[in-house]
């Protein structure tokens, strides 16, 4: 079996389950585990539904087994972890990935702690002695050896599907310990969210459980958002395991639990933007860079300013206008202003910033910004020092991308490097200001730039890392977090709900936020302003039936709101029911009576009525309110042939500029010729829209045929059309 076939597989065991129909699912385990070609683990799924079986006999005979629930959860929750396990053992045996040949066995735990814990005694101590015998490499040999032991210690804990005591021993040892590296912790915790989200498993979520507890805001976090991703994963299994749903319906009163969780959850919503800024700057910003680049340096004369570090501090305003005029200003503060609201806008820069040796090691995606021995040898060969600092202390980086600036700097012609190291001292010292007038960053606001940072990082792991699809991409699915089981248990979910509900309305996600407003509406059925944007959400979704459902509902709620009144008569308009557009257009009309698109609007209802002498008062009225409205001359020239005025028609007809006229101007003007007999101008201006339809014979003779009946109320005779038609035919193929 293949990788795919048999997280298929699997997965639809684990549905089966869930979904309660347990006979088809042990038939599917047992075809999973024929794959595997193992006794044991046949003899163990036999015994399972072996207990199954025995279950039901004895409900059949009548018994009333109060723990019947408790033992039917327990077979589930068994059959599950059965399938667990036979999916590893299929992908070790059968799937050719370098990934599972990472599986080791670690040293014993006082080694690891013991070299974890040393680490930073070590380095200090070889720095010392390089310092006095003049010696160079110790301190990168002890720094590159702890480096190995943590990769171990990641691939371990990420690779192994069930965690024995050993492991959750190992964990305690390390998080307990105050002289191992954060950094290290980070990582490991890393290593845990990644294997908790690849197999089940209760331990796993106690132990990042138990992590949220820590005092240290990055510890915290990152346990936090993989507590949050992998609640996610099993957001259904979960809820079998009752001491663990028992602990975290307890979180859920926790004010401080409640806001990380906003504050992750609102990452996660615009992280499902990312893939949409990523196209707008390399499709949209970037080539008008790109395609006003040599103007803006022959306008700015930026190899003059270059030599004279002084004049970078005399502004031209006319740069400024050159950057207005392109549209450049208004999209860079566009950007900023994304970037300030925690938004990924340096995916694109980045990504292929990734291919650097330092990415081949997984851990390595996962690693706090910090001075890792490729980023020492980086920065000792390139002599910017102050650029680590810098680095550290920028909030809208994440740290993948600070590794990628670090490595890409290397590579540079080295006045590129000055500026960029420029650039990054004044922004720090910019950034220090900021936290000296702020008495230094709030502790809810810290938190957020480490939990938005995370995210990002995990991010690019799923989407860059080179062995990608070796894993689930949880940004590949509906990344409904709202829908998370515990979420009902906090005390102002509706609050929280809300708050995620319009930052997916506001980012333009209406699948999600009709969820979200929807749930809400079962509680606040007579909210204006839900039962209104979730008409909008249909109508965004082009359900206008549903969209004026509840839009109509708001009307009844709130009358005569103007918004809501133009959605309605939409949304009639959109569903060819032109007399209820009208009534609600008429409504609008009361409160804005010389808004011109309303009276178009009128004027199409009226028309899609055939009452064409009302639809021509309104569009003359249209008219003489604006003249220049050349919009209302179509309408009127239509209006006017239907209803015989075929002078009129034909002088609106002639005031569109011939190059203004699509191939309908073109046929009716043809009909009006037609009807005042001269047959050659009408077959020229025939000509003419055919030309303009690339000839297409058939769409033409479609649009004619419509509109025969018009043509002999107005005089033509019948068996004249298909003469005349012949007769264009003839010019056609010409």
């Amino acid at each position: 079996m293949t990788h795919t076939e048999i997280e298929t597989l699997h997965q639809k065991i684990c549905d089966y389950i869930l979904s309660r129909h347990l006979k088809v699912a042990f038939d599917k385990l047992g075809n999973l585990i024929e794959s595997l070609q193992s006794g044991e683990w046949m003899d163990r799924k036999r015994e399972q539904e072996t207990a199954y079986q025995y279950m039901l006999q004895y409900m059949m005979e009548g018994a009333d087994d109060p723990e019947q629930l408790k033992i039917y959860n327990q077979l589930r929750v068994s059959a599950m972890e059965t399938a667990d396990l036979v999916r590893e053992q299929l992908m070790l045996q059968q799937v050719s990935s370098p990934l599972y040949a990472r599986k080791n066995i670690l040293p014993e735990n006082y080694e690891i702690i013991l070299e974890l814990d040393s680490h930073n005694a070590n380095v200090s101590l070889a720095g010392l002695l390089e310092e006095s015998l003049n010696t160079e490499g110790k301190s990168m040999e002890f720094s590159k050896n702890h480096e190995k032991m943590l990769s171990d210690v990641f691939n371990h804990f990420w690779l192994t599907e069930k965690y024995k005591e050993k492991e959750v021993e190992l964990v305690h040892l390390i998080f307990e310990n105050h002289d191992i590296e954060i950094s290290d912790k980070c990582v490991i915790i890393s290593a845990i969210t990644l294997s908790l989200m690849r197999t089940f498993d209760e331990k796993k979520f106690e132990i990042l459980l138990d992590i949220y507890n820590e005092t240290n805001e990055q510890l915290k976090q990152r346990a936090f958002i993989g507590f949050i991703l992998s609640v996610y994963t099993y957001n259904r299994r979960i809820q079998l395991y009752e001491n663990l749903v028992n602990r975290i319906r307890s979180l859920a009163h926790d004010n401080t639990f409640v806001q990380n969780l906003q504050v992750a959850l609102l990452q996660f919503v615009r992280s499902k933007e990312t893939e949409k800024i990523t196209k707008k700057l390399t499709e949209e910003f970037i080539p008008e860079m790109v395609k006003i680049s040599p103007f803006i340096q022959e306008k700015m004369n930026l190899k003059d300013l270059m030599q004279d570090e002084n004049l970078l501090s005399d502004k031209n305003p006319e740069w400024q206008e050159v950057l207005d005029k392109a549209g450049i200003t208004d999209k860079i503060q566009q950007f900023a202003e994304l970037q300030m609201e925690g938004a990924d806008v340096f995916m694109s820069t980045f990504s292929s910033m990734k291919h650097f040796s330092f990415f081949n090691e997984i851990s390595n995606w996962f690693m706090p910004f910090t001075n890792h021995s490729s980023v020492s040898e980086a920065l000792k060969k390139e002599n910017q020092s102050g650029l680590l600092e810098s680095l550290s202390k920028n909030y809208f980086l994440c740290n993948s991308d600070k590794y990628s600036l670090i490595f890409g700097i290397s590579q540079m012609p080295e006045n590129v490097k000055e500026t960029i190291g420029h650039s990054m001292k004044l922004e720090s010292e910019q950034i220090e200001e900021i936290k000296k007038d702020e008495e230094l960053l709030a502790q809810s606001t810290k938190a957020e730039h480490i939990s938005n940072q995370y995210i990002q990082d995990i991010y690019r792991f799923f989407k860059l890392y080179r062995r990608k699809k070796d894993f689930k991409d949880p940004f590949n699915t509906q990344l409904d977090l709202y829908n998370l089981f515990f979420i009902k248990e906090i005390e102002d979910s509706e609050k929280l709900l809300r708050t995620i509900g319009e930052a997916y309305f506001n980012k333009d996600f209406y699948d999600d936020a009709v969820t979200i407003f929807e749930n809400l509406l079962q509680k606040e059925e007579y909210n204006v302003d839900l039962n209104q944007k979730n008409g909008y959400c249909y109508q965004k979704k082009g359900n206008y039936e549903k969209a004026l459902s509840y839009y109509l509902k708001a009307d009844m709620l709130k009358p005569e709101s103007l918004w809501n009144l133009r959605k309605i008569a939409f949304c009639y308009r959109s569903l060819k029911d032109s007399e209820m557009a009208l009534k609600y257009y008429l409504q609008i009309e009361r409160q804005k009576p010389d808004d011109m698109a309303v009276q178009l609007s009128i004027g199409h209802c009226y028309l899609e009525q055939k009452m064409y002498d009302e639809a021509l008062q309104v569009f003359f009225k249209v008219e003489y309110l604006a003249p220049a409205n050349q919009k209302v001359w179509r309408p009127i020239a239509w209006c006017s042939f239907i209803t015989g005025k075929l002078e009129q028609a034909g002088r609106y007809y002639q005031k569109i500029d011939e190059n203004e006229r699509n191939h309908h101007d073109w046929i009716n003007l043809g009909h009006v010729t037609w009807c005042f007999k001269d047959r050659k101008n009408a077959l020229l201006f025939y000509r003419k829209a055919l030309e303009s339809m690339n000839y297409d014979v058939n769409s033409f003779l479609r649009i004619l045929k419509e509109d025969i009946p018009l043509l002999i109320e107005n005089g033509i005779n019948r068996n004249e059309i298909p003469i005349f038609l012949d007769k264009l035919r003839y010019e056609v193929d010409k």
